[in-house]
């Protein structure tokens, strides 16, 4: 079937089974925390899971510093230079070994003043050590080759190892149930780190390179340390101004909203690279897909964000068992973050990055997060974990907001008149 205006078809046969195997893949990476949760929650107890919680948020942080945009920009550098990925496979690696020890500095720092944290220095070092093997992920570079079913599968694997590991073991602390799932991260790394090593030989830079990688990339760190700050730190914030149990139902709630949003992760890393591809080649396709993705995307997670309202008390009971039912009124608000995501992940990762707006995008998520972390400071000590909810709705309709106005120079080639059917070139 082929795309009006152009020569691309909407999606090839290797492309279709490259989505299915990821999205395969992503559905088992599922059932870690719907293996770990219900036996967590049971096994530590509300004050002890919110601690878990808050390590879980303070080990994204550190995985934000470690990765520096290159999961962003990665794909994007590699699908735009597929026969010379050398030397940008060898720059983001020399890049990342250089900031895992500020990022390890950074994590220690931040645990130690976390309330919550500050007393538990083995779970604080587990949660860095999670969150350099998170941040070393090399899923980027087979995003950008178009090829990244292998390798999600083997992270999966890994993720899934290291759950019935902690499952089996029911002497494990938190601090320890850390160090098992660092553990199948970093195992993950090794195994992708193999298989990138067969495709591509690193070219490693030259001196000087660290100044000039920090520059290009800073944008790209800013918007996804802000994103992070205001959703995947969420629990942190949580805990340090209302405590480890309103932390603990955050938790619940972020976390079984997340499984489902993290479904735009796959989308991304397939039709991101594509558009990059197309802006060089064919630009009317790429815009053609972008605005295909975002007819869709958007109404199929507003479809999912309607079935978990109606079911949240089910799937809060069976996700973590009795003592939690303040997540379901959590939960039902934050369910509702799921559309306004898939918005702002199609205009922004989708479609800014591989148009380079890196610095728009870095202010797009920075205003969001302004947004965001400035109403949670006055409704978290107020409200716990049902303020921070309602503080990550007005966050994301700013995202939404602020994207559409970064791409105002666009809007004719995103938005054409009659241009509604015509079908994307995926």
């Amino acid at each position: 079937m082929g795309a009006r205006g152009g020569g691309h078809r909407l999606w090839s046969g290797r492309g279709a089974v490259d989505a299915l195997l990821v999205y395969a893949a992503h559905g088992l990476r599922f059932l870690a925390p719907l293996l770990l949760y219900p036996v967590l929650t049971r096994r530590f107890g509300v004050e002890a899971f919110g601690l878990y919680v808050a390590a879980t948020a303070l080990a994204m942080i550190v995985a934000v510093v470690v990765d520096y945009g290159a999961s962003i920009a990665g794909p994007r550098d590699i699908a735009s230079a597929r026969e010379t990925t050398g030397p940008v496979v060898g720059r983001t690696l020399a890049l990342r070994a250089v900031l895992v020890p500020p990022a390890c500095l950074i994590g220690l720092g931040l645990g130690l003043i976390n309330p919550v944290l500050s007393g538990a220095g083995d779970v604080i070092g587990a949660a860095v050590a999670l969150g350099v093997g998170q941040g070393a992920s090399l899923l980027w570079f087979f995003q950008g080759m178009r090829d990244p079913a292998a390798a999600a599968l083997v992270e999966v694997a890994a993720a899934l190892a290291a759950a019935a590991v902690v499952l089996a073991t029911p002497g494990l602390g938190v601090g320890g149930v850390l160090v098992v799932q660092a553990a199948g991260i970093g195992l993950g790394v090794v195994v992708c780190a193999a298989m990138m090593r067969r495709r591509c030989r690193p070219v490693w830079p030259q001196a000087g390179f660290v100044r000039r990688g920090l520059v290009e990339g800073f944008p790209l760190f800013v918007g996804r340390a802000v994103i992070m700050a205001y959703t995947g730190g969420g629990g942190l914030v949580v805990a340090a101004l209302a405590g480890p149990a309103q932390a603990a139902v955050y938790g619940v709630a972020d976390r079984l909203t997340a499984a489902v949003g993290s479904l735009l992760r796959p989308l991304a890393g397939l039709v991101g690279p594509r558009i990059s591809t197309l802006l060089s080649e064919d630009a009317p396709a790429a815009f053609r897909t972008a605005r295909w993705s975002l007819a869709v995307t958007p109404l199929l997670f507003l479809a999912a964000a309607a079935g978990l309202y109606g079911a949240a008390p089910a799937v809060v009971r069976l996700a973590v068992g009795d003592g939690f039912d303040e997540a379901v009124g959590v939960l039902r608000i934050l369910v509702f973050v799921l559309p306004l995501v898939a918005a702002s992940q199609v205009l922004g990762l989708q479609l800014m990055t591989p148009l380079r707006m890196d610095g728009r995008l870095a202010l797009m998520v920075g205003i969001g997060g302004v947004a965001t972390l400035a109403p949670a400071l006055l409704l978290v000590p107020v409200f716990g974990a049902t303020g921070m909810g309602w503080a990550r709705i007005l966050g994301e309709a700013v995202v939404v907001g602020a994207c559409l106005a970064c791409l105002r120079p666009y809007w004719r080639a995103l938005f054409p008149a009659g241009g509604g059917r015509d079908v994307p070139a995926v």
